[in-house]
């Protein structure tokens, strides 16, 4: 019998507090030894210290109360937040602001729509024998390695975009303004947007969509240029900007990261070389609460009412706290482990290995920025 028929309302409960300490201390180890290689080569360990602090914590909130979907969106919008507190300050500051392109850490998302030009630049490299093997060989194994290990989670925990994204959709009560009508219609536009970008970028030797759609762009980079050329690079920046920030506000939905998110498509697709699933019960009503609370427009109701989830679904966990059944769970490939007795034998489930290995890689890839923004308010503070 499949388990997931089985799954009784309120299963989905914490452990002991002592369990959950376990876990906290499991996450705190590594977070702290990836913070301070990263974080601690230019600032004081202090400030990685306190960022490993705040991964661990979270991972006991997530233990201790068995909910990953809050606790998640806690450390993820506020990771993003010292994103933009480090490097857009000066928006409030008046400072001079970071160069896009040398201070800011290399962006995920500008490296899907320019993968054909990265392939084209180690062709011309090869021909022209200055090609390095250790360069392109530790790139690609970085990634392949985050995929593996965490795969459409990444844009529900690390992705900078995501956490403003998420932390916004999650204020409103209630949507101002329902999209479900038309929203699953559209959902593969990532896809077209980033096959695109991907040949528009090819074809003019240019980070097409850093120079024109990212909304991070504010105090940044432009291509150089009067007139229309410049108009047009604004009027998409604000479009973005407004995709970003306020339709979450109106639609109580990841607008961004669903619709516009050229990484979200890549990240679907290469996605799916990462294990961990959320799967739906087979006896699933059809009620559509999951259908409702997912802020990423990635899950339907299929023949019967039963709910599928699309590849599009980033693991955020928020289908799980919504389904009154409890009748959704993290798995490996659509399979679960075996439960374990014991205090402990609750940590030893899909669940938990998923949250050990999304919150240990965010909070490895935020140590480039948020252990030096707590530097940077503490200097704000102290004047």
């Amino acid at each position: 019998m499949n388990p997931l028929c089985t799954i009784e309302p309120g299963s989905e409960k914490g452990t002991t507090a002592g369990a959950a300490a376990v876990f906290s201390l499991l996450v705190f180890v590594p977070a702290l030894f990836f913070a301070s290689v990263i974080a601690g080569r230019e600032i004081s360990r202090y400030y990685a210290l306190a960022w490993a602090l705040f991964a661990g914590g979270t991972a006991f909130a997530i233990a201790y109360t068995g909910r990953v979907s809050a606790w998640r969106r806690l450390f993820f919008s506020l990771s993003a937040l010292a994103f933009l507190f480090h490097f857009k300050s000066s928006l409030i500051t008046g400072a001079p602001a970071p160069s896009c392109f040398a201070d800011a850490p290399f962006c995920h998302i500008a490296m899907a729509p320019y993968f054909l030009n990265y392939l084209r630049q180690q062709y011309l490299a090869l021909a022209g024998g200055g090609w390095a093997l250790w360069g392109p060989l530790s790139l690609g194994a970085a990634w392949l390695f985050v995929t593996l290990a965490l795969g459409r989670g990444w844009c529900s925990w690390a992705c900078f975009y995501g956490g403003i994204d998420d932390g916004l959709s999650a204020l409103p009560g209630r949507p101002l303004l329902k999209i479900d009508g038309w929203a699953l219609k559209v959902r593969d536009l990532p896809a077209a947007l980033l096959i695109f970008l991907l040949l528009v970028s090819l074809a003019y030797a240019l980070p097409v969509y850093c120079l024109w759609l990212c909304p991070f762009k504010l105090t940044g980079s432009f291509l150089d240029g009067q007139g229309w050329h410049r108009t047009a690079q604004y009027a998409l920046l604000l479009a973005a900007l407004a995709a970003l920030v306020i339709a979450p506000l109106l639609t109580k939905k990841r607008f961004f990261c669903s619709f516009l998110c050229p990484f979200a498509a890549w990240q679907a697709f290469w996605g799916r070389l990462n294990p961990f699933r959320l799967t739906a019960a087979a006896d699933c009503n059809g009620c559509r609460a999951c259908v409702a609370a997912c802020p990423m427009t990635a899950i339907k109701c299929g023949p019967g009412g039963k709910a599928e989830i699309l590849a599009y679904c980033n693991l955020c966990g928020q289908c799980l706290d919504a389904c009154p059944r409890a009748g959704l769970r993290y798995t490996v490939f659509g399979l679960e482990l075996p439960a374990a007795g014991g205090a402990l034998g609750a940590l030893l489930s899909v669940k938990y290995f998923y949250v050990f290995s999304a919150l240990t890689l965010a909070t490895a890839f935020s140590s480039l920025w948020a252990p030096a923004a707590l530097r940077d308010l503490v200097k704000l503070i102290g004047g």
